[in-house]
């Protein structure tokens, strides 16, 4: 029974004890949140300790009313993430930032339910347990970046572009799965209602950002009572999260797109400044209440998996998607930047596995708890040291990969760049043919993921022929660029311009094969996965020595460069260190 005492208690309990928890963290230089989760553990339910005839067992026992005000929390958190989506920073980043995160949430994704497939967790606990380890922390990669004085480097701004469009895709996972949230307890979910639900929900936001919004703003900016103005957002952000609840979408998702609405608006400061007080205090309360549910006793059945999972986010992170960063044009110090800056998990898993809880079917919610804790803890302390020795080690792997992989790299990274990266004076014109066609690939990709059957036969067999018919457009696409772009001071023989076009066209079709082959073969058998993968790694770094070998320009190398050839341009990856070298096998490369 809830009294007025046991209300005082455990909100007052709450929130000095998350008060200390987020001293303590900030003193160690950690994100706060690791400090309220902490404290939630330690007053919880589920903490158990005896000191002779000493007995604790929590101080919250029962945490009903706490978890009320904790999703509370969770929704203006997820407000004031759809205030900080602006379609206008998206716009600066062009395409660049919105490959980068799609690449970077589809491949977690993918090795989050590679491990609880592995694992034998049904098919809801996968999709839970991979959405907690895709979940980059955009406030500890900007923590880290303002900290090491960096928000003047030039991929900083990409790096923002690539947060907020991966929290606006894990908004859209979490709404095509919302069917799966728990509302009684009972019942088969109804697809068809789902989907007209959703259909509703997101022309409903359509209306209101495009017609509705713009014409009352001025009304709004005319309310001068702070009170009033309180009053009326915090009033439309929880009848925004009720009418998703009622649309079969996540509430979370409600207060998303609200905050998304007005992110363009001139009231969104307005609504930072006068919300974020109740903001702070609520999230707080969510996270303590997470710690609440986490049993520390599973950390023992848990720790093994985390550090499975670490070691996942570190590859996909660190490597995987620097090494994107680096083929669509970045240099190899700020492409290193970007993979370590989105190593950090934070509120984002935490929402993840709150959400996983919940679902319907969910089996594994107590070991979704500490996982996530845990996973938090230890990827938002590494990230911040990564991130310091972002520009070391990529000179320290310049001077450990061999010379063919260094010269062919550049290759890919000066063409594609061309393509990607913003230019004031374009030399090209880029035309729309190829990314339509990308689109339309991803479709039939799409397809192949969902499709059971004979239609996931035909599906696969749609998608490999897009995949072939796309690797045979792009040298045309390629052609010009190639034309308009110096290779000269990374060793590449003019008198060969074809093969670079062969070349980078091969890449990208055997990339895009090997995606369509995975996504088929998964459902079947998927260790034949790990297979595949091997042989695409095997075959690209074949490509890339045999690449090396017919297109570098020996003979110049060897006779000593003409004079001016071997100028370094602002955005070449790659610089001599020392153009007299007299072998070309010893020839050594600096990795700007």
């Amino acid at each position: 029974m809830i009294t007025t005492e046991s209300v005082m208690l455990e909100v007052g309990a709450v929130m000095l004890i998350a008060f200390v928890g987020a001293a303590i963290a900030s003193k160690l230089r950690q994100s706060v949140i690791l400090g309220y989760i902490l404290a939630g553990v330690l007053i919880g339910p589920n903490i158990h300790l005896q000191l002779g005839s000493i007995t604790y067992n929590g101080i919250v026992t029962d945490t009903t009313l706490i978890d009320y005000f904790s999703y509370l929390g969770l929704i203006l958190l997820m407000f004031f993430i759809g205030l900080e989506f602006s379609i206008s920073k998206i716009k600066k980043t062009k395409s660049t930032a919105a490959i980068l995160a799609m690449v970077n949430l589809g491949v977690n994704m993918f090795t989050g339910i590679m491990l609880g497939t592995a694992l034998g967790w049904p098919l809801i606990d996968t999709v839970f347990l991979a959405g907690i380890i895709s979940m980059s922390s955009s406030a500890v990669a900007m923590k880290s970046v303002i900290e090491l004085k960096r928000l003047a480097n030039p991929e900083t701004e990409f790096l923002i572009g690539v947060s907020i469009t991966e929290s606006f895709l894990s908004m859209l996972l979490l709404t095509i799965i919302g069917g799966l949230m728990v509302k009684d307890g009972s019942g088969p979910v109804d697809l068809t209602a789902l989907a007209i639900g959703i259909g509703v929900f997101y022309a409903f936001f359509v209306v209101l950002a495009i017609w509705i919004i713009p014409r009352t703003v001025k009304h709004l900016q005319r309310i001068k009572s702070d009170e009033m103005f309180v009053i009326f957002a915090l009033g439309i952000v929880f009848l925004s999260a009720a009418l998703a609840e009622i649309s079969g979408v996540p509430a979370i998702i409600g207060a998303f797109f609200i905050g998304m609405v007005f992110a363009e608006t001139k009231v969104s400061s307005r609504f930072e400044e006068k919300i974020v007080p109740f903001r702070d205090a609520f999230v707080a309360i969510f996270f303590v209440s997470f710690g609440m549910l986490i049993d520390p006793a599973m950390f023992l059945g848990t720790w093994w998996i985390v550090a499975i999972a670490v070691g996942i986010v570190i590859l996909n992170d660190l490597f995987i998607t620097a090494i994107l960063a680096y083929f669509l044009g970045f240099s190899a110090r700020a492409s290193v930047t970007i993979g370590s800056s989105l190593c950090g998990r934070d509120a984002e898993s935490v929402m993840f596995a709150s959400v996983g809880s919940r679902a319907v079917g969910a089996t594994k919610g107590a070991e979704l708890y500490p996982f996530a804790g845990v996973l938090c803890f230890i990827t938002s302390a590494i990230a911040p040291p990564l991130m310091r020795r972002s520009v070391p080690l990529a000179e320290w792997l310049s001077r450990r990969l061999p010379e063919y992989i260094k010269f062919s790299s550049a290759i890919i990274s000066r063409t594609l760049g061309k393509i990607m990266m913003p230019s004031a004076f374009p030399l090209h014109r880029k035309t729309r043919r190829m990314g339509i066609a990308l689109i339309i690939y991803f479709i039939v990709l799409a397809a192949v993921v969902v499709t059971v059957g004979p239609l996931h036969i035909v599906a696969f067999c749609a998608a490999l022929a897009f995949a072939v018919v796309l690797g045979k457009v792009f040298p045309s696409e390629l052609q010009p660029i190639v034309r308009s772009t110096s290779y000269t001071n990374i060793g590449f023989a003019p008198r060969h311009p074809t093969r670079i076009v062969g070349f980078v066209s091969s890449i990208i079709m055997m990339s895009l094969l090997m995606i369509v082959i995975v996504a088929f073969l998964f459902i079947y058998f998927w260790p034949s996965v790990l297979l595949v993968l091997l042989a695409y790694f095997l075959g690209v770094i074949l490509l890339m020595k045999l690449n090396y070998e017919r297109t570098y320009d020996f003979d110049r190398i060897r006779g000593g460069p003409p004079e001016g050839s071997f100028e370094v341009q602002p955005r070449s990856s790659f610089e001599r260190s020392n153009p007299s070298e007299k072998s070309a096998s010893r020839t050594r490369w600096k990795w700007l």
